[in-house]
């Protein structure tokens, strides 16, 4: 039953692969930087910190408004004079009418509205910067799920050789058996063997496609998507911890990120100190009004059309809350200042360390290498001693076991290099080079 079981699993996976896309990482990255969820949002902040940056919401532009009313008025009016007569009427109507457009402008208000436009403008480019940061811990997230599928993937396969590897010590330990060769207790040990790599090996599978999912949410798509993976890995040219270094202090992210903060810390003081600064403001207009009177009024119609011109002076000489502002601002630019200093600490420690751990893996990739190659000569050699009769199956299942743990090792160490590649490259601010 098992044996039908496994060849089932065999063609169920091999039909799977063959209705699978081929998905490359240069494919995952474009994916991802079109469709990432975190990355769209960023993007939608760069749009909204680009309306505020515009001409509409500089404050330079004047303001014009239109109005006009008309009112009615029906009425029974009884009038008393100052020559003493009086004069009474039923159904008195009054008309009015009126329409007016009128143009403000504020002339200057100590250029508060400069900085503000310049601040706005800063702040798109910040938007800017975030919008490159999250491009880069998306590209970073999806060289990292991406290795963890493709690692998972040759556990897979791995385990189908193991399984192949049981299967085969089985046949053969019921062949002995059979003619008398081999005893119950091989069998059995085979049997559970076989086993143990058929659980491992669903369990593995259940892996893959988790991990699978988790890559489809990194780029943005459905995660039931299914895809086959592309697990070669190409490496770039040796990284030295030199250019590196003098890379991050031009390009480093977090270090323009920090540098950022600084100048719009330099901005708020500005334009808390420019509302200590009088503002002029200027206004003009064009009214028309006209009126229809009843008998009882001095006028009994009344017309005024005409341009009315304005000019305003205002100036706050004292406010407390302002002089607060400019203190707070003037802190928050020390604060910044100190966490540039922390950054650039950061930064170095974070260089050393990844380079280190670069280094420690390209040494780790090539001994698994050998050791992949030494493991495999060393189960052959065992596979052919075992079917002589001269070890055990004990002695067997140990070659066996290595010689999955050592390709396991390998694979992991190959994707464990390309990560700490592209975490250098980052750190370096070279990543989206």
């Amino acid at each position: 039953m098992l044996r039908y079981n496994l060849l089932y699993m065999a063609l169920l996976v091999g039909t799977m692969a063959l209705g699978q896309n081929m998905l490359s990482m240069e494919e995952a990255i474009a994916t991802a930087v079109e469709n990432n969820h975190d990355l769209r949002i960023a993007r939608n902040n760069t749009q909204i910190a680009d309306v505020e940056a515009s001409t509409l919401n500089s404050g330079y532009l004047p303001s014009l408004s239109a109005s006009g009313g008309i009112n009615y008025s029906d009425e029974n009016q009884s009038v008393t004079f100052s020559d003493g007569t009086s004069t009474s009427i039923d159904g008195a109507i009054t008309e009015s009418y009126n329409a007016s457009i009128t143009a403000e402008y504020l002339i200057f208000d100590g250029l508060e509205r400069k900085f503000g436009q310049d601040r706005n403008e800063e702040n798109l480019t910040l938007a800017q910067l975030q919008e490159r940061q999250q491009i880069e811990n998306t590209v970073i997230s999806v060289h990292e799920n991406f290795f963890n599928v493709a690692y998972q993937k040759r556990v897979v396969e791995n385990l189908g050789l193991n399984m192949a590897n049981s299967k085969d010590r089985l046949v053969r330990a019921q062949k002995q058996l059979k003619y008398g060769q081999g005893t119950k207790l091989d069998e059995l040990n085979a049997q559970v063997d076989l086993n143990n790599d058929s659980i491992a090996h669903i369990e593995a599978v259940r892996d893959l496609n988790n991990l699978k999912r988790s890559l489809n949410l990194a780029l943005g798509r459905k995660v039931t998507t299914d895809f086959e993976i592309d697990t070669t890995v190409t490496f770039s040219a040796q990284l030295q911890e030199q250019d590196v270094l003098k890379s991050a202090e031009q390009n480093n992210i977090e270090m323009i990120l920090a540098q950022q903060n600084i100048l719009l810390s330099e901005l708020d003081i500005k334009i808390n100190k420019a509302r200590f600064l009088p503002k002029i403001s200027g206004s003009g207009s064009y009214q028309w009004n006209e009126s229809q009177n009843p008998p009882t009024s001095f006028a009994l119609a009344n017309k005024s059309y005409g341009i009315n011109l304005g000019l305003n002076l205002s100036w706050n000489i004292f406010d407390g809350s302002s002089m607060a502002r400019v203190r707070t601002a003037k802190i928050t630019k020390k604060n910044r200042e100190i966490e540039l200093v922390k950054v650039k600490d950061q930064l170095l420690t974070d260089i050393l360390n990844a380079y280190e751990t670069y280094t420690i893996s390209q040494y780790t990739l090539n001994a698994e290498s050998k050791n992949v190659d030494t493991n495999k000569l060393n189960f052959e050699r065992t596979q052919k001693q075992y079917g002589l009769g001269q070890i055990t199956s004990v002695e067997y299942r140990q070659a066996q076991i290595n010689l999955f743990n050592a390709r396991n090792n390998y694979a992991r160490a190959k994707y464990d290099v390309k990560i700490a590649e592209v975490n250098l490259l980052q750190l370096g601010g070279s990543l989206l080079n």
